[in-house]
């Protein structure tokens, strides 16, 4: 199937922040998926998957969370809001079936998508790509990076130019930094912003919230960053319907990348936002 993009600015708390819609060829309204990225990329990391979506009809928004890409900001928990504000701008587009929209995110936008999920109206599928089950180890998180912007001198910081992110072992943030460096992600921190947004964003109360929203969450075993184990403690919270899929191996980004899990997903997002798979 044939599609184009539509390049889109928007606002979410006084923020500008940016994505593109894939929207297929043709006549008639169709359903949709908003899709967000996880920490230290940007939409691109999601395009592959909108490609693969808009191929079997299903319009996508892949946006840049704030503090990432071309989206003003810095990183907080308001990244709940962000998406929010983007299922909000998606509905409104004179191509899409505004009963027949869906929330996607990977890893921390994973973590933003379920919080929207909390607050939108007549979402009609969630799909948890590798999330978190806590956000216990972002103060953990936090803490290098304010020695870091002791020694600059500044509140906010961008990587990769200010260095690598503080991930667990060295070669973990070089491999980590070569790859923002070649890809050309960016991500905006304010060290000084207040913590307390993150809140909002606990998966386990927010999940217990969410009823009749068909969810799927989808993690692989070989995960080292986020045991799936975790993951299966946060779907029995989960109210029904409800769907998992595991993968025998592979790690953290493995649902983004070609294969059978990547397309497992995606046909679930076919067949629940239509009713069928393609």
């Amino acid at each position: 199937m044939k599609w184009h993009t539509e390049q889109i600015y928007f606002p979410s708390g006084g923020l500008k922040l940016h994505g593109v819609i894939y929207l297929p060829e043709g006549g008639g309204r169709f359903p949709g998926v908003v899709l967000c990225h996880g920490m230290a990329s940007d939409y691109r990391s999601m395009r592959p998957s909108a490609q693969q979506l808009v191929r079997k009809g299903i319009a996508a928004f892949a946006i840049d969370l704030r503090g990432h890409g071309m989206s003003g900001g810095t990183l907080d928990g308001g990244i709940g809001q962000d998406v929010v504000a983007a299922y909000n701008t998606f509905k409104n587009h004179t191509r899409l079936d505004v009963e027949r929209i869906g929330l996607a995110g990977h890893s921390l936008g994973a973590l933003a998508c379920l919080y929207a999920a909390t607050v939108v109206n007549g979402a009609r599928s969630l799909v948890l790509l590798s999330i978190p089950s806590d956000i216990g180890s972002m103060a953990e998180f936090w803490q290098p990076m304010r020695k870091q912007a002791e020694r600059i001198g500044t509140s906010v910081l961008e990587f990769p130019r200010v260095g690598p992110l503080p991930y667990n072992g060295r070669l973990n943030q070089q491999v980590s930094r070569a790859w923002m460096i070649f890809r050309r992600y960016r991500m905006r921190i304010d060290i000084d912003h207040d913590t307390d947004s993150w809140l909002s964003l606990l998966p386990l109360p927010n999940i217990e919230k969410i009823g009749g929203i068909p969810k799927l969450l989808v993690h692989s075993k070989g995960d080292k960053w986020l045991p799936y184990e975790k993951t299966l403690a946060l779907y029995e919270k989960a109210q029904p319907p409800k769907d998992i899929l595991l993968s025998e191996r592979g790690y953290h980004v493995a649902p983004l990348l070609p294969g059978a899990l990547r397309r497992r997903w995606i046909a679930w997002t076919a067949s629940t936002l239509k009713g069928k798979v393609d």
